[in-house]
Protein backbone atom coordinates (compact mmCIF):
# COMPACT_ATOMS: atom_id res chain seq x y z
CA UNK A 1 0.00 0.00 0.00
CA UNK A 2 2.02 3.06 -1.16
CA UNK A 3 -0.22 5.16 1.45
CA UNK A 4 0.90 3.11 4.38
CA UNK A 5 4.44 3.61 3.04
CA UNK A 6 4.44 7.36 2.76
CA UNK A 7 2.88 6.97 6.45
CA UNK A 8 6.09 4.90 7.90
CA UNK A 9 8.52 7.11 6.02
CA UNK A 10 7.20 10.36 7.20
CA UNK A 11 7.04 8.49 10.71
CA UNK A 12 10.99 7.59 10.36
CA UNK A 13 12.96 10.46 9.51
CA UNK A 14 15.48 8.15 8.18
CA UNK A 15 13.32 6.38 6.04
CA UNK A 16 12.26 9.52 4.74
CA UNK A 17 15.81 10.86 4.12
CA UNK A 18 16.60 7.32 1.70
CA UNK A 19 13.54 8.21 0.26
CA UNK A 20 14.26 11.61 -0.85
CA UNK A 21 17.93 10.59 -1.63
CA UNK A 22 16.63 7.65 -4.09
CA UNK A 23 13.98 9.94 -5.67
CA UNK A 24 16.92 12.21 -6.19
CA UNK A 25 19.34 9.76 -7.94
CA UNK A 26 16.26 8.89 -10.08
CA UNK A 27 15.43 12.36 -10.92
CA UNK A 28 19.04 13.05 -11.94
CA UNK A 29 19.48 9.94 -13.98
CA UNK A 30 16.81 11.14 -16.21
CA UNK A 31 17.99 14.91 -16.40
CA UNK A 32 15.69 16.57 -14.13
CA UNK A 33 18.46 18.08 -12.37
CA UNK A 34 16.16 20.68 -10.27
CA UNK A 35 14.17 18.26 -8.95
CA UNK A 36 17.27 16.05 -7.51
CA UNK A 37 18.78 19.57 -6.24
CA UNK A 38 15.44 19.48 -4.04
CA UNK A 39 14.98 16.03 -3.28
CA UNK A 40 18.58 16.34 -1.86
CA UNK A 41 18.30 19.45 -0.30
CA UNK A 42 15.01 17.88 1.74
CA UNK A 43 17.15 14.79 2.52
CA UNK A 44 20.50 16.83 3.71
CA UNK A 45 18.39 18.65 6.38
CA UNK A 46 16.58 15.02 7.35
CA UNK A 47 20.26 13.86 7.56
CA UNK A 48 21.31 16.29 10.63
CA UNK A 49 19.88 15.21 13.34
CA UNK A 50 20.52 11.59 12.28
CA UNK A 51 23.41 10.32 14.62
CA UNK A 52 24.91 8.43 11.61
CA UNK A 53 26.65 11.44 9.63
CA UNK A 54 27.74 8.59 6.69
CA UNK A 55 24.31 9.20 5.75
CA UNK A 56 24.67 12.98 5.75
CA UNK A 57 27.55 12.74 3.80
CA UNK A 58 26.20 10.48 1.10
CA UNK A 59 23.47 12.58 0.53
CA UNK A 60 25.61 16.07 0.42
CA UNK A 61 27.91 14.37 -1.90
CA UNK A 62 24.78 13.61 -4.54
CA UNK A 63 23.99 17.32 -3.65
CA UNK A 64 27.12 18.84 -4.39
CA UNK A 65 27.37 16.11 -7.63
CA UNK A 66 23.44 17.83 -8.76
CA UNK A 67 24.70 21.71 -8.12
CA UNK A 68 27.66 21.05 -10.04
CA UNK A 69 25.75 19.60 -13.40
CA UNK A 70 23.66 22.65 -12.61
CA UNK A 71 26.56 25.01 -12.86
CA UNK A 72 26.02 26.05 -9.50
CA UNK A 73 29.57 25.38 -8.44
CA UNK A 74 29.90 27.44 -5.28
CA UNK A 75 27.15 26.32 -3.74
CA UNK A 76 28.83 22.56 -4.84
CA UNK A 77 31.39 23.41 -3.21
CA UNK A 78 29.44 23.98 0.41
CA UNK A 79 27.56 20.92 -0.52
CA UNK A 80 31.26 19.00 -0.46
CA UNK A 81 32.49 20.80 2.44
CA UNK A 82 29.42 19.54 4.47
CA UNK A 83 29.76 16.22 3.26
CA UNK A 84 34.05 16.43 4.40
CA UNK A 85 32.49 17.55 7.54
CA UNK A 86 30.08 14.96 8.10
CA UNK A 87 32.97 11.79 6.96
CA UNK A 88 36.60 13.59 6.85
CA UNK A 89 37.95 9.33 6.33
CA UNK A 90 35.71 9.18 2.81
CA UNK A 91 37.37 9.54 -0.53
CA UNK A 92 34.36 10.12 -2.10
CA UNK A 93 33.64 13.32 -0.13
CA UNK A 94 36.70 14.57 -1.07
CA UNK A 95 36.84 13.65 -4.54
CA UNK A 96 33.34 16.02 -4.44
CA UNK A 97 34.94 19.08 -2.81
CA UNK A 98 38.21 18.68 -5.26
CA UNK A 99 35.30 18.34 -8.14
CA UNK A 100 33.70 22.30 -7.39
CA UNK A 101 37.01 23.95 -5.99
CA UNK A 102 38.26 22.82 -9.86
CA UNK A 103 34.97 24.42 -11.66
CA UNK A 104 35.53 27.59 -9.60
CA UNK A 105 39.46 27.52 -11.02
CA UNK A 106 40.68 26.62 -7.67
CA UNK A 107 43.22 24.42 -8.86
CA UNK A 108 45.40 24.44 -5.78
CA UNK A 109 42.87 23.73 -3.63
CA UNK A 110 41.34 21.05 -5.67
CA UNK A 111 44.83 19.85 -6.24
CA UNK A 112 44.75 18.91 -2.53
CA UNK A 113 41.32 17.61 -2.45
CA UNK A 114 41.89 14.86 -5.27
CA UNK A 115 45.37 14.31 -3.65
CA UNK A 116 43.69 13.27 -0.28
CA UNK A 117 40.71 11.36 -2.12
CA UNK A 118 43.68 9.53 -3.68
CA UNK A 119 45.02 8.37 -0.32
CA UNK A 120 41.81 7.54 1.50
CA UNK A 121 40.49 5.64 -1.80
CA UNK A 122 43.74 3.34 -1.69
CA UNK A 123 43.59 3.38 2.10
CA UNK A 124 39.88 2.04 2.17
CA UNK A 125 40.39 -0.52 -0.51
CA UNK A 126 43.29 -1.81 1.33
CA UNK A 127 41.07 -2.47 4.00
CA UNK A 128 38.65 -4.18 2.16
CA UNK A 129 40.61 -6.64 -0.03
CA UNK A 130 44.53 -6.47 1.52
CA UNK A 131 47.40 -4.78 0.59
CA UNK A 132 47.68 -6.58 -3.03
CA UNK A 133 44.49 -5.05 -3.98
CA UNK A 134 45.50 -1.71 -3.96
CA UNK A 135 47.48 -1.60 -7.18
CA UNK A 136 45.09 -3.10 -9.72
CA UNK A 137 41.67 -1.37 -7.92
CA UNK A 138 42.87 2.24 -6.96
CA UNK A 139 40.64 4.75 -8.82
CA UNK A 140 43.22 5.96 -11.43
CA UNK A 141 40.99 8.78 -12.42
CA UNK A 142 41.97 10.74 -8.86
CA UNK A 143 45.44 10.24 -10.00
CA UNK A 144 44.56 11.77 -13.83
CA UNK A 145 42.83 14.78 -11.64
CA UNK A 146 45.82 15.52 -9.85
CA UNK A 147 47.87 15.75 -13.07
CA UNK A 148 45.19 17.83 -14.94
CA UNK A 149 45.39 20.13 -11.62
CA UNK A 150 49.29 20.55 -12.17
CA UNK A 151 48.31 21.00 -15.87
CA UNK A 152 45.88 24.29 -15.09
CA UNK A 153 47.99 25.39 -12.86
CA UNK A 154 50.96 25.98 -15.10
CA UNK A 155 48.43 27.09 -17.81
CA UNK A 156 49.38 27.63 -21.55
CA UNK A 157 48.75 26.31 -24.83
CA UNK A 158 46.83 23.11 -24.45
CA UNK A 159 46.32 20.89 -27.61
CA UNK A 160 45.84 17.46 -28.98
CA UNK A 161 46.08 15.33 -32.30
CA UNK A 162 43.03 13.07 -32.36
CA UNK A 163 43.01 10.47 -34.63
CA UNK A 164 40.47 7.74 -35.40
CA UNK A 165 41.06 4.33 -34.67
CA UNK A 166 43.70 5.59 -32.01
CA UNK A 167 42.38 8.41 -29.81
CA UNK A 168 38.37 8.41 -31.62
CA UNK A 169 36.37 6.27 -33.14
CA UNK A 170 37.55 3.14 -31.31
CA UNK A 171 36.06 -0.12 -32.26
CA UNK A 172 34.03 -1.56 -28.89
CA UNK A 173 33.00 -4.91 -28.14
CA UNK A 174 29.17 -4.71 -28.37
CA UNK A 175 29.69 -1.92 -31.24
CA UNK A 176 26.73 -2.40 -33.80
CA UNK A 177 27.71 -3.42 -37.33
CA UNK A 178 26.63 0.62 -38.79
CA UNK A 179 29.07 1.88 -36.13
CA UNK A 180 31.22 -0.34 -36.82
CA UNK A 181 31.78 0.23 -40.52
CA UNK A 182 31.87 3.56 -39.43
CA UNK A 183 34.46 4.34 -36.90
CA UNK A 184 36.74 1.42 -39.54
CA UNK A 185 36.09 3.91 -42.24
CA UNK A 186 36.79 6.92 -40.12
CA UNK A 187 40.26 4.98 -39.87
CA UNK A 188 40.94 4.48 -43.10
CA UNK A 189 40.50 7.98 -44.62
CA UNK A 190 42.77 9.51 -40.93
CA UNK A 191 40.95 11.89 -40.82
CA UNK A 192 42.85 14.39 -37.78
CA UNK A 193 40.48 16.62 -35.15
CA UNK A 194 42.32 18.99 -33.36
CA UNK A 195 41.57 20.61 -29.37
CA UNK A 196 42.72 23.92 -29.16
CA UNK A 197 42.73 25.58 -25.98
CA UNK A 198 44.05 27.24 -22.79
CA UNK A 199 45.10 25.05 -20.11
CA UNK A 200 44.17 27.55 -17.16
CA UNK A 201 41.24 28.18 -18.13
CA UNK A 202 39.91 24.74 -19.68
CA UNK A 203 38.35 26.14 -22.44
CA UNK A 204 38.70 24.90 -25.72
CA UNK A 205 38.16 24.88 -29.40
CA UNK A 206 37.23 21.43 -31.28
CA UNK A 207 38.46 21.88 -34.73
CA UNK A 208 37.30 19.06 -37.78
CA UNK A 209 35.06 17.74 -34.98
CA UNK A 210 33.06 14.52 -36.67
CA UNK A 211 32.80 10.67 -36.78
CA UNK A 212 32.72 10.34 -33.73
CA UNK A 213 31.18 13.23 -31.80
CA UNK A 214 30.33 11.68 -28.33
CA UNK A 215 34.26 10.07 -27.98
CA UNK A 216 35.22 13.80 -28.85
CA UNK A 217 33.20 15.09 -26.24
CA UNK A 218 34.07 12.43 -23.69
CA UNK A 219 37.74 12.70 -24.09
CA UNK A 220 37.43 16.83 -23.94
CA UNK A 221 35.77 16.02 -20.47
CA UNK A 222 38.24 13.63 -19.12
CA UNK A 223 40.61 16.37 -19.46
CA UNK A 224 38.47 18.87 -17.81
CA UNK A 225 38.40 20.81 -20.78
CA UNK A 226 34.64 22.96 -22.11
CA UNK A 227 34.56 22.60 -25.56
CA UNK A 228 33.52 26.41 -26.54
CA UNK A 229 33.56 26.24 -30.36
CA UNK A 230 33.66 24.02 -32.90
CA UNK A 231 35.64 25.59 -36.30
CA UNK A 232 34.98 23.94 -39.44
CA UNK A 233 38.04 23.99 -41.97
CA UNK A 234 36.07 23.09 -45.19
CA UNK A 235 32.66 21.80 -45.84
CA UNK A 236 33.43 18.52 -46.97
CA UNK A 237 31.66 15.49 -45.04
CA UNK A 238 34.76 14.25 -43.24
CA UNK A 239 35.79 17.47 -41.83
CA UNK A 240 32.33 18.81 -40.38
CA UNK A 241 29.89 15.78 -41.00
CA UNK A 242 26.24 15.83 -42.23
CA UNK A 243 25.20 14.27 -45.31
CA UNK A 244 27.62 11.88 -46.93
CA UNK A 245 28.12 11.99 -51.06
CA UNK A 246 25.95 8.90 -52.63
CA UNK A 247 29.40 7.79 -53.97
CA UNK A 248 30.73 7.25 -50.89
CA UNK A 249 27.56 6.13 -48.47
CA UNK A 250 29.02 2.29 -49.31
CA UNK A 251 32.64 3.56 -48.15
CA UNK A 252 31.10 5.07 -45.08
CA UNK A 253 28.30 3.16 -43.72
CA UNK A 254 28.76 -0.44 -45.87
CA UNK A 255 27.89 -1.78 -49.06
CA UNK A 256 23.78 -2.36 -48.27
CA UNK A 257 23.40 1.37 -47.29
CA UNK A 258 21.34 3.72 -49.10
CA UNK A 259 22.09 6.97 -47.52
CA UNK A 260 24.27 8.23 -44.54
CA UNK A 261 24.52 10.94 -42.34
CA UNK A 262 27.70 11.08 -40.39
CA UNK A 263 28.28 12.72 -37.10
CA UNK A 264 29.71 16.43 -36.67
CA UNK A 265 28.45 20.15 -36.27
CA UNK A 266 25.28 19.26 -36.39
CA UNK A 267 25.48 17.24 -33.49
CA UNK A 268 28.08 19.16 -31.65
CA UNK A 269 25.23 21.98 -31.76
CA UNK A 270 21.83 20.06 -31.21
CA UNK A 271 23.16 17.68 -28.57
CA UNK A 272 26.35 19.83 -26.93
CA UNK A 273 25.30 23.15 -27.21
CA UNK A 274 28.84 23.99 -29.12
CA UNK A 275 28.59 26.92 -31.35
CA UNK A 276 29.78 25.52 -35.53
CA UNK A 277 32.00 28.21 -37.16
CA UNK A 278 32.81 28.29 -40.62
CA UNK A 279 34.12 30.93 -43.29
CA UNK A 280 31.14 32.51 -44.66
CA UNK A 281 31.21 31.19 -48.16
CA UNK A 282 30.41 27.43 -46.78
CA UNK A 283 27.71 29.04 -43.94
CA UNK A 284 24.70 28.13 -45.90
CA UNK A 285 26.53 24.96 -47.34
CA UNK A 286 27.51 23.36 -44.16
CA UNK A 287 24.20 24.43 -42.47
CA UNK A 288 22.13 22.31 -45.24
CA UNK A 289 24.36 19.56 -44.93
CA UNK A 290 24.46 19.37 -41.51
CA UNK A 291 20.57 19.87 -40.81
CA UNK A 292 21.34 23.37 -39.04
CA UNK A 293 19.74 26.22 -39.69
CA UNK A 294 22.18 29.01 -41.18
CA UNK A 295 21.83 31.35 -38.40
CA UNK A 296 22.85 28.76 -36.14
CA UNK A 297 26.45 28.56 -37.79
CA UNK A 298 28.85 31.54 -36.67
CA UNK A 299 30.53 33.10 -40.48
CA UNK A 300 33.97 33.57 -40.60
CA UNK A 301 36.37 35.89 -42.02
CA UNK A 302 40.08 36.05 -43.09
CA UNK A 303 41.60 37.78 -40.27
CA UNK A 304 39.03 36.91 -37.53
CA UNK A 305 40.87 36.00 -34.08
CA UNK A 306 39.01 33.16 -31.84
CA UNK A 307 40.57 34.03 -28.66
CA UNK A 308 42.08 30.81 -26.49
CA UNK A 309 42.63 32.59 -23.24
CA UNK A 310 45.54 34.56 -21.55
CA UNK A 311 47.89 31.88 -20.99
CA UNK A 312 47.33 30.34 -24.33
CA UNK A 313 46.86 33.10 -26.66
CA UNK A 314 44.71 32.99 -30.29
CA UNK A 315 43.62 31.78 -33.13
CA UNK A 316 43.76 33.74 -36.49
CA UNK A 317 41.45 32.95 -39.49
CA UNK A 318 43.46 32.34 -42.88
CA UNK A 319 40.85 32.37 -45.49
CA UNK A 320 43.08 30.42 -47.92
CA UNK A 321 40.69 29.04 -51.13
CA UNK A 322 41.96 26.14 -53.37
CA UNK A 323 40.77 22.94 -52.33
CA UNK A 324 36.69 24.36 -51.89
CA UNK A 325 36.36 28.10 -52.05
CA UNK A 326 35.55 28.29 -48.02
CA UNK A 327 38.97 26.65 -47.07
CA UNK A 328 40.64 28.34 -43.94
CA UNK A 329 43.90 27.73 -41.79
CA UNK A 330 43.97 28.59 -38.31
CA UNK A 331 47.16 30.34 -37.32
CA UNK A 332 47.69 29.62 -33.20
CA UNK A 333 49.42 32.43 -32.12
CA UNK A 334 51.03 32.76 -28.56
CA UNK A 335 50.75 35.31 -25.97
CA UNK A 336 52.68 37.88 -27.88
CA UNK A 337 51.77 37.19 -31.32
CA UNK A 338 54.55 34.54 -31.96
CA UNK A 339 52.64 31.71 -34.77
CA UNK A 340 53.40 28.79 -32.88
CA UNK A 341 51.91 26.46 -35.14
CA UNK A 342 48.84 26.76 -37.88
CA UNK A 343 46.06 23.72 -38.81
CA UNK A 344 45.94 23.84 -42.59
CA UNK A 345 42.63 21.48 -43.21
CA UNK A 346 43.47 20.17 -46.68
CA UNK A 347 45.08 23.24 -47.65
CA UNK A 348 48.26 21.50 -47.32
CA UNK A 349 49.81 17.76 -46.76
CA UNK A 350 53.69 17.09 -45.97
CA UNK A 351 55.20 17.24 -49.50
CA UNK A 352 52.00 18.10 -51.21
CA UNK A 353 48.37 20.07 -51.18
CA UNK A 354 44.97 19.13 -51.35
CA UNK A 355 42.98 17.66 -54.27
CA UNK A 356 42.55 19.92 -56.89
CA UNK A 357 40.00 18.01 -59.22
CA UNK A 358 36.96 18.50 -56.88
CA UNK A 359 33.91 20.68 -58.57
CA UNK A 360 34.45 23.83 -56.25
CA UNK A 361 38.15 23.49 -56.25
CA UNK A 362 40.37 26.60 -57.44
CA UNK A 363 44.19 25.64 -58.81
CA UNK A 364 44.85 29.82 -59.19
CA UNK A 365 43.42 30.49 -55.78
CA UNK A 366 45.92 27.49 -54.18
CA UNK A 367 48.77 29.06 -55.49
CA UNK A 368 47.96 32.34 -53.76
CA UNK A 369 47.02 30.31 -50.68
CA UNK A 370 50.18 28.48 -50.49
CA UNK A 371 52.06 31.70 -50.84
CA UNK A 372 50.38 32.80 -47.99
CA UNK A 373 51.34 30.21 -45.92
CA UNK A 374 54.97 30.41 -47.11
CA UNK A 375 54.88 33.74 -45.72
CA UNK A 376 54.96 32.50 -41.96
CA UNK A 377 58.21 31.52 -40.21
CA UNK A 378 60.40 28.69 -41.18
CA UNK A 379 59.77 26.85 -37.67
CA UNK A 380 56.05 27.17 -37.41
CA UNK A 381 54.72 23.72 -37.28
CA UNK A 382 52.23 22.56 -39.91
CA UNK A 383 49.54 20.42 -38.78
CA UNK A 384 47.39 18.65 -41.74
CA UNK A 385 43.28 17.38 -42.04
CA UNK A 386 44.70 13.76 -42.80
CA UNK A 387 47.63 11.74 -41.83
CA UNK A 388 48.69 10.11 -45.02
CA UNK A 389 52.02 11.57 -45.07
CA UNK A 390 52.45 12.38 -41.70
CA UNK A 391 51.24 13.49 -38.82
CA UNK A 392 53.18 17.35 -39.26
CA UNK A 393 55.62 19.03 -41.04
CA UNK A 394 56.95 22.95 -40.91
CA UNK A 395 57.15 25.59 -43.24
CA UNK A 396 60.55 25.21 -43.10
CA UNK A 397 60.40 21.97 -45.09
CA UNK A 398 57.49 22.53 -47.27
CA UNK A 399 59.71 25.19 -48.66
CA UNK A 400 62.10 22.49 -49.15
CA UNK A 401 60.41 19.37 -50.02
CA UNK A 402 56.87 20.48 -50.67
CA UNK A 403 54.44 22.50 -52.33
CA UNK A 404 56.02 25.91 -50.09
CA UNK A 405 58.97 26.13 -52.28
CA UNK A 406 59.16 28.66 -54.93
CA UNK A 407 57.15 27.77 -58.20
CA UNK A 408 55.86 29.73 -60.70
CA UNK A 409 51.92 29.98 -61.77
Amino acid sequence: DPTSATRMSDSDPLARCLELKDSGNAALKVGDTAEAIRMYEEAASLAEAHPDKSVLAAVCSNLSAALLRAERAEEALVAAGRSVGARVDWSKAHFRRGEAAFALRQYKEARESYRHAAELDAKEIKEAHGASAVPQRADKSLSAAVAVCDEAMKGGLWFRQLLPGRDVALVRAGASQPQKNLFLAAASMKNFVYLVGDAATRECYVVDGCWDVEGIVALARRHKMRLVGAVGTHYHFDHVGGKVPPRLVAMVCGPFAQEAQLPGLGELSRDHGVPPLVHSLEVGRVAKQCSLEPAEVRPLEHGAVLPLGPSAGEIEVLHTPGHSGGSVCLCVRRPGGAVASVLVGDTIFPGSCGRLDLPDSDVDAMFDSLQQLRALGDDVVIYPGHGYSGDRTTVGKEKVSGLLRPFSR
